[in-house]
């Protein structure tokens, strides 16, 4: 029993030995899994046909059909010299060629010898298995070709039947039983690739619904990451925009507490005079005066601090002469106010000396308390252009998808960075004033906007110089920001918009922008982005067009971008 068992395993060995040598021909080392068994499927199939024909040969001798029994033998043959060279060669499209030509001609010839297609027991049936080889090999369009062969075949034995001998030796219950096996044996062989074909089709159909389960698990996750990227981005600039908010309302709150004790003061300043009884002429002097100050508090002079210095040593020196209170304050004031000695000693002429000092506290006042709410206009103003940035940075109230203007969104995040910027660097806005409008996500490209500027301010240390171009070019609006930073290294600049790639240090940087950004401008807007690096001078290159085509409108995509200064910023 165990040296039966001993036999059994030995077998099973030299079986499996003689697969993996037929599976190793014409395999090279680069083939893809796909390839090799497409590979072994055709070399295994003509070993089986050759000893097949062996078979078939053997038995058409043995009937004395020597003519048509050294057909197969020959196909046997010349499919073994096949394989060999292929052994030798490793050359697999000269093989595929080979047996190919070989299947198609075989049953042919065959029929030929024994006397057309009915006497031949329809063996040309077989040919059809050439082109249904050259399916299982992956060659759909030579498939084609090699079915166009068969039915040519098919049609050329028609023709030829009536010209072929009329008999054979062969019993007819033989010519029967082999019209039988050949049509089942063939018919099988079919039904075998065509059930492949659907487990295969099954196959593809369920990879199919895999990939989409993963492509939506990829979208969630997109958005997940842009969110994540979007909250940083708003991370950083929510200290810049608090701090921004903070200095005109704590300027507005200072402000208003001194108006109050101004209008307070200059309230005990008109009673008092109201009880002087002032001549119309120096009422007309008052009104004047108070005019000249509302005017010098809307637009203050722009006097340099050496000649205001002597200004006010001048004014105060006067002042103590006349024995006035509080005259370094007094000084300073009346000289914002726009007055010199000349004019004080001009109204000192109009006004006796009870009520001169009245007056000069009266104007004192009137021009600090316009002074301040000139201040408080101003804070207030910055707040507003502040909020109403913000709210068209984010674009809370409008349609994702909408026409934009390029340069308002641009505008809108530098004042949103201005924290950062204002510090030492200098941004240039070389505009085109023609530049036209676009079909965009307004939230998504301020997005864009924020990742270069941020990283041009990073770049650069938080000193240098921004330039920001905007022109048209045939039907793209292109926008390129450029710094004056170190550059980006040779080795980095392939890589620079792959998910998670920061040259930053743990923790300040997610690695996620500009691959977002570009995400946002190529998927979502049909876009380019492009990035040009040297030592000195970094340009990031952005082309929109301007009328996008297969940019999704919906509501919510995610679910399935001479000079003037405003602080440091100089626009042209």
């Amino acid at each position: 029993m165990f040296n039966i068992a001993g036999n059994l395993i030995t077998r099973s060995d030299l079986w499996q030995n003689m697969l993996a040598a037929i599976a190793r021909l014409g395999v090279k080392p680069d083939d893809d899994e796909e390839t090799r068994l497409q590979k072994f499927i055709l070399v295994i199939t003509s070993t089986l046909i050759s000893i097949a024909a062996v078979f078939w040969g053997s038995i058409y001798m043995w009937i004395g059909e020597t003519q048509a029994g050294l057909i197969p033998f020959s196909y046997a043959f010349l499919s073994t010299c096949s394989l060999l060279v292929l052994r030798i060669s490793k050359i697999f499209r000269l093989f595929r060629l080979t047996q190919i030509i070989l299947i198609l001609l075989l049953p042919f010839l065959l029929m030929i010898a024994l006397g057309g297609f009915i006497d031949g027991s329809a063996v040309i049936v077989w040919s059809i298995l050439a082109p249904i080889g050259a399916l299982l090999s992956g060659q759909v369009r030579q498939a084609k070709v090699w079915f166009s062969a068969f039915i040519l075949l098919v049609l050329l034995s028609g023709v030829l039947q009536p010209y072929l001998r009329q008999d054979n030796i062969i019993p007819e219950r033989v010519i029967v039983l082999f019209f039988i096996i050949n049509i089942s044996t063939v018919s099988f062989i079919i039904f075998l690739v065509l059930n492949n074909f659907v487990k295969q089709k099954n196959k593809v159909i369920e990879l199919i619904r895999k990939n989409r389960e993963l492509e939506v698990n990829q979208l969630q996750q997109e958005v997940t990451l842009r969110q994540i990227e979007k909250l940083a981005t708003l991370g950083r600039l929510s200290a810049g925009i608090a701090h921004e908010l903070n200095n005109p309302a704590a300027a507005g709150l200072r402000g208003s507490k001194l108006v109050q004790q101004s209008i307070t003061e200059l309230e005990n300043q008109l009673f008092h005079l109201g009880g002087m009884n002032l001549s119309n002429k120096q009422l007309e002097i008052l009104q004047s005066l108070k005019n000249q100050l509302l005017d010098k508090a809307r637009n203050p002079s722009q006097i340099d601090p050496i000649t205001r210095s002597d200004y006010e040593e001048e004014l105060e020196s006067w002042l103590e002469d006349h024995h006035m209170n509080d005259s370094p304050e007094l000084a300073s004031m009346l000289i914002s106010g726009g007055f010199s000695v000349k004019d004080l000693s001009h109204l000192k002429e109009n006004f006796n000396n009870d009520q001169f000092p009245v007056v000069l506290s009266m104007l004192s006042t009137i021009y600090q308390s316009h002074s301040l709410l000139e201040e408080i206009n101003q804070g207030t103003g910055r707040i507003s252009d502040i909020v109403k940035s913000l709210k068209s940075y984010s674009y809370q109230d409008k349609a994702p998808l909408q026409p934009l203007d390029v340069h308002q969104g641009l505008n809108d995040t530098l004042i949103m960075l201005h924290s950062q910027l204002k510090k030492g660097i200098t941004v240039q806005r070389d505009y085109d004033q023609n530049l036209p409008q676009i079909q965009g996500f307004g939230n998504e490209l301020n997005q864009v906007w924020t990742n270069i500027i941020d990283n041009a301010v990073t770049a650069m240390d938080g000193k240098g110089k921004i330039v920001i171009k905007t022109f048209q070019e045939n039907s793209w609006v292109v926008v390129q920001i450029s710094d004056t930073g170190h550059g980006i290294p040779k080795e980095n600049l392939k890589k620079i918009f792959d998910p998670f790639f920061t040259t930053k240090p743990p923790g300040e940087g997610t690695g996620l922008g500009l691959n977002i950004s570009h995400n946002i401008i190529v998927d979502n807007h049909k876009g380019k982005m492009n990035v040009f690096s040297r030592p000195g001078e970094t340009c990031f290159e952005v082309k929109l067009p301007v009328a996008p085509e297969g940019v999704e409108n919906t509501e919510d995509r995610n679910s399935s971008e001479s000079s003037v200064k405003i602080g440091s910023i100089e626009g042209k």
